[in-house]
């Protein structure tokens, strides 16, 4: 992320980094830029003067600043909300803000970054299979915690059952990759409609889902109108193991593509749209641990229907299955 977090500071207008508790948002600012002066906003004083007068505190900065923990004051994130700055400040949140200004997301390492070799382009998914590349031993994944999670939910809602929460974590991370249906999941762990969707809201705050919407063209059938949820955090799922690395893989290259997802109600399914150029068509993205000729042919069928020209299958390795058509490209787990 370092290429694109220095071309967003270098005319000296604000920026945001934004991620998980814990994903190393510190330590890239501190590496980045480490002639700024350096304001944690976890620090009782600082909070409280920026808290007290969000302008007066940014008034006082003379010189390049990082402001860490941003989420901290809630008072200076309104104020960056309703006044437009031009200072050059980096500040950084582990709760999602809507601020109009450059904003990247920091998650932790991806599967390419842990074995230090570069990540499959987003823009060449669908358009070209680099070789296999040579990968060293996976190293363990970073290690968030609940812990750090439960610091971030204090501040968004006061939960008067914990372990209520815990249960829809639990129930939420077992539905990843399947259409939500909000009023199932608040039925099976006894809580409201409200709470659900208020508590949906705090996950998807907190870096933890990717919600995947549908694709709005029907092709004229029935469609699931459904949104797809997906745990950022690891996954049983392929199909979301597959999905999130690629999402997080974009957010760490500056890039934020649109990805969606396509069901009918008959079940023929493209479990990812991807669209990285908004001037070009969708790439459809079919995802199977063992793919194999009828997966393929799903794929090619919902391509016929829409009439895009080309589309890749991943798998989690590369399958020397007779090809089908050019038009599908085959990646395996290695490739991302």
């Amino acid at each position: 992320m370092a290429i694109p977090l220095q071309r967003a500071a270098q005319d000296g207008s604000p920026v945001l980094v934004q991620g998980p508790r814990g994903a190393g948002k510190s330590t890239l600012l501190r590496q980045e830029f480490p002639d700024r002066l350096f304001i944690d906003l976890d620090a009782a004083a600082d909070r409280t003067s920026a808290r007290r007068d969000p302008d007066a505190f940014l008034g006082r900065l003379r010189r390049p600043a990082i402001l860490d923990n941003l989420q901290r004051a809630p008072e200076m994130v309104r104020y960056l909300h309703y006044n437009g700055i031009h200072l050059p400040v980096v500040f950084a949140s582990s709760i999602r803000l809507r601020l109009a200004m450059a904003t990247l997301e920091l998650h932790p390492p991806t599967r390419a970054e842990r074995q230090r070799r570069p990540a499959l382009s987003i823009a060449m998914l669908g358009r070209f299979v680099p070789s296999a590349p040579f990968t060293s031993e996976l190293p363990p994944a970073w290690p968030l915690t609940r812990n750090l999670l439960q610091q971030d939910v204090r501040q968004l809602v006061s939960l008067d059952d914990p372990d209520l929460f815990d249960s829809f974590l639990a129930a939420v991370e077992a539905l990843t990759g399947q259409p939500l249906q909000q009023q199932d999941l608040a039925r099976q762990i006894g809580v409201s409609h409200r709470t659900v969707v208020r508590w949906l809201e705090i996950l998807d705050a907190c870096f933890l889902t990717l919600r995947l919407e549908p694709w709005d063209d029907g092709l004229g059938r029935r469609l699931v109108r459904r949104p797809k949820l997906h745990w950022l955090g690891s996954s049983a799922s392929f199909e979301t193991e597959v999905v999130t690395e690629i999402y997080r893989n974009a957010c760490h290259a500056g890039l934020t593509p649109v990805m969606r997802y396509w069901r009918d109600s008959n079940g023929l399914e493209v479990p990812l749209l991807l669209e990285a150029d908004p001037a070009a068509e969708p790439v459809p993205i079919g995802i199977a641990e063992s793919p194999n000729p009828a997966t393929e042919a799903r794929l090619l069928r919902w391509m016929d229907l829409a009439g895009v020209s080309r589309g890749a299958l991943i798998g989690r390795k590369t399958q020397l299955l007779e090809r089908r058509s050019t038009r599908v490209l085959r990646y395996g787990w290695e490739h991302l």
